[in-house]
């Protein structure tokens, strides 16, 4: 065999494995360089140099040819494997793009249901409280309508507005009637301004009691008097209140007017809890026929109520304070300036529909002087808001000047008129 038919057997293998796949080109070009070497090898010895020179070129050629073909061949499958990984890519994104948007529909579905629970705990919340009130106001006694903390109206001097009528002729109105005059009498409006809110009118913080009528005293002097009554007061509920009680006396003896008296009261209560509380307080005196023409009572405290049930109710304050007290301008004393302990016990009780009587003690201890004073009070409603009390107030002091009693009573018949 010629070195051209060799070159040419090589050429015709070479061209026909390189359209075959990557692996059946290789065996190919390996044969054929097999094939190659051992007529090579056959013909060694009797062809001349320039045969073995062509012969080494085409093996340097086909040698060269195969490696470009195995490189190629590993491009492609690089290739390949990196566009499998570029569609698993794409897929994954897709797939946690549909999970982002799922989670966020979740978190909006969550928000709206809890903008809708709080809007309906808010209108529960009204609901609950207007209920409260309107069963306050159906269910409760004319005695606890006056307020809850201690000394707020001390004396039963301020009720609310109460259904009119008798016990029988409230049976006989409807339920829902009776409710709504119940909601009308306290003031309490329950308007509803959209499906979302609610407001409710509660009854005005300011109130008051006007009073007029005749006492009966008997201290150093017999005095008959002329008595009139001012009280005010302003509530913030559940906490603080406070109570100006402004009484003026006008005495007469054999006819003839003497003397002005004069009492103030003014108290300050701060609710710690609906049982306890604490209190400053200053009552201010002045007499003409008294043991003490002056007495100034200035002292800070807390107070306790015990219970306060549907038809009574006991409640007790106590703390230190001041006390300045001059005696009358004709009388043979000292002034006695000094620091006191007062004590403050007080029961209320309703006896029937219209009648409600209370009791309280006062204690005053000091070192110089003490005082101790109680007094009884039975009040009567007449008509709506008007009603009629009696009451009897007995005071001692322990030290007096010379020529005075110790002893001090008053009795005495008054109008009330509560607003």
């Amino acid at each position: 065999m010629t070195p051209q038919a060799i070159t040419s057997t090589t050429e015709v293998t070479i061209g026909a494995n390189a359209g075959a796949t990557n692996i059946q080109a290789d065996g190919a070009l390996g044969n054929a360089v097999d094939r190659t070497i051992n007529s090579d090898a056959g013909v060694a010895g009797a062809k001349p140099n320039s045969s073995a020179n062509t012969t080494l070129s085409t093996k340097k050629e086909a040698i060269e040819l195969a490696q470009q073909l195995k490189q190629q061949s590993a491009e492609k499958l690089k290739q390949q494997q990196q566009q499998t990984q570029l569609a698993y890519l794409l897929a994954e994104n897709q797939r946690l793009i549909d999970k982002i948007s799922t989670l966020d529909n979740q978190v909006n579905i969550q928000e709206s249901y809890l903008v809708e629970s709080q809007q309906k705990e808010k209108q529960l919340k009204a609901l609950l409280k207007k209920e409260r009130l309107q069963h306050a106001s159906l269910l409760s006694s004319p005695i606890n309508r006056i307020k809850t903390s201690i000394d707020q109206q001390p004396d039963l001097l301020k009720n609310k507005k109460a259904g009119q009528g008798s016990i029988e002729e409230n049976n006989a109105i409807a339920d829902q009637d009776f409710i709504d005059i119940a909601i009308e009498n306290n003031s309490i409006k329950t308007d509803i301004v959209d499906s979302n809110e609610e407001i409710i009118e509660l009854p005005d913080r300011f109130s008051g009691a006007v009073e007029f009528g005749f006492k009966y005293e008997q201290d150093n002097q017999i005095t008959q008097n002329l008595r009139g009554r001012l009280i005010l007061d302003y509530n913030e509920v559940d906490q603080y209140n406070i109570n100006s009680d402004i009484e003026f006396k006008s005495e007469s003896e054999d006819s003839e007017e003497t003397a002005q008296k004069l009492r103030w009261q003014l108290q300050g209560n701060y609710n710690l809890d609906p049982m306890n509380l604490v209190f400053v307080r200053s009552d201010i005196k002045r007499s003409k026929f008294a043991s003490y023409e002056q007495e100034d009572i200035f002292t800070v405290g807390y107070g306790h109520i015990f219970f306060n049930e549907n038809n009574h109710k006991f409640n007790t304050e106590f703390g230190p304070g001041y006390k300045f007290a001059e005696p009358n301008a004709d009388e043979d004393a000292v002034s006695i300036n000094e620091f006191i302990l007062r004590t403050r016990l007080n029961y209320e009780r309703i006896v029937s529909e219209s009648l409600q009587v209370s009791l309280q003690g006062v204690f005053e201890v000091g070192h110089s002087n003490s005082v101790y004073g109680v007094e009884f009070k039975a009040q009567n409603r007449i008509y709506q808001q008007l009603y009629l009390i009696f009451d009897v107030d007995y005071k001692y002091n322990q030290n007096v000047p010379e020529n005075t009693e110790n002893k001090e009573v008053s009795t005495g018949f008054n109008i009330q008129y509560a607003f």
